[in-house]
């Protein structure tokens, strides 16, 4: 599960590509099962792809998710720590393939960290994916002082927040 290995033979998957899997061209969606939010397609459509989303809507099917899944990816990428790090969009498709057991196609490394914390499968589609699952914590810069959620500023004396690895576990 989450590697850069195939799903097995036989299996009936369902992928739930990331935007920038779908623009990098890198993954052939007219010849897999795709489901994406709607999100993903808000997010092709801005851009030069937009038009060529029409012809392949007829391989894509759009699945918004429930409310259920989504508080469920909320409640672990707070856990993570990278719930500031994930986009609407992001939430969607990791909300979305818990929902319907697909297999998420995301270079991003944040949606992959949770995908990992809920037992979600994903593939990478040009990077190598993640190792180990990651809990963040948040430090300052300039005093030492740790957050356990995410500030744009220390509170103490000001400078910039950045975050590191609490503890790290094999996926």
């Amino acid at each position: 599960m989450g590697d850069d290995s195939k799903p097995e033979k036989g299996r009936d998957v369902v992928y739930v590509p990331d935007t920038s899997a779908i623009l990098t061209g890198k993954i052939d969606i007219l010849s897999m099962r795709c489901v994406v939010p709607s999100g993903v397609i808000k997010e092709i459509r801005k851009g030069m792809m937009g038009r060529l989303m029409d012809h392949e809507m007829c391989v894509i099917q759009i699945i918004d998710p429930k409310s259920a899944y989504m508080e469920k990816v909320k409640m672990a990428a707070r856990e993570t720590g990278d719930l500031p790090y994930l986009s609407q969009t992001d939430m969607d498709i990791i909300a979305v393939a818990l929902e319907i057991g697909g297999v998420i196609i995301s270079d991003d490394y944040s949606l992959q960290n949770v995908s990992s914390k809920l037992k979600i499968e994903f593939q990478g589609c040009g990077l190598e994916c993640i190792k180990s699952r990651i809990r963040w914590g948040y430090v300052c810069k300039g005093c030492g002082a740790k957050y356990e959620e995410k500030v744009e500023n220390c509170r103490i004396c000001g400078h910039k927040i950045t975050r590191y690895p609490l503890d790290q576990e094999e996926r």
